[in-house]
């Protein structure tokens, strides 16, 4: 299906995927795949914004070099723009890491991190409150620091799975999707 969608047919992003409309039916596939499926369980994937948007808590991953775990972060974005959000992350080397939010929205995909996805947590905009408690949960847990490379027992991962515990005790993210993220860390 290499000449597939036809030329000159709109491709519209949503969320991390493209979708494109062909003959009345909708197809979709991740963004960076080749490979187009049929949307058969939601026609309704070209819909307009939703008036009351709901805001979607991710953890995002960025691959690294060969042989290093992947960058975790926490990704917020409301579902009218599911691409453009606020990262909340540690980043640098893992003995004197630094906590570097975006300022203001970025393109998850621009920014790389979009390797793996997992929503943590959908909530409405009426419980606003949420985004401003992530903001505040993140910039209150202190980035990993050790003396040395050999001292390093802590990365970004564990960074966020902190950040992760705290929201769990917000009631913001469900506890199972703790056990879930947990069971995704690799080794320091």
């Amino acid at each position: 299906m290499s000449d597939f969608p036809p030329p000159g047919t709109p491709i519209k992003a949503r969320g991390f995927r493209e979708v494109c409309e062909v003959d009345g039916r909708t197809f979709f596939k991740k963004k960076g795949a080749q490979e187009w499926t049929e949307n058969t369980s939601n026609p309704e994937e070209l819909k307009p914004p939703v008036e009351n948007p709901r805001l979607f808590l991710y953890l995002v991953q960025e691959k690294q070099l060969p042989g290093e775990p992947n960058h975790w972060a926490l990704f917020l974005a409301d579902e009218n723009e599911p691409d453009y959000g606020y990262v909340y992350q540690v980043s640098g080397d893992a003995e004197a890491m630094k906590y570097e939010p975006s300022t203001e929205k970025v393109n998850v995909a621009d920014a790389g991190l979009c390797s793996n996805v997992y929503t943590l947590a959908v909530v409405s905009q009426e419980q606003a409150m949420a985004a401003r408690v992530v903001k505040e949960v993140a910039e209150s847990e202190l980035p990993p620091q050790a003396e040395n490379r050999k001292a390093v027992t802590v990365n970004c991962q564990g960074w966020t799975v902190r950040v992760i515990e705290k929201l769990v005790k917000e009631k913001i993210v469900m506890p199972q999707k703790l056990e879930v993220v947990r069971s995704l860390m690799e080794a320091v």
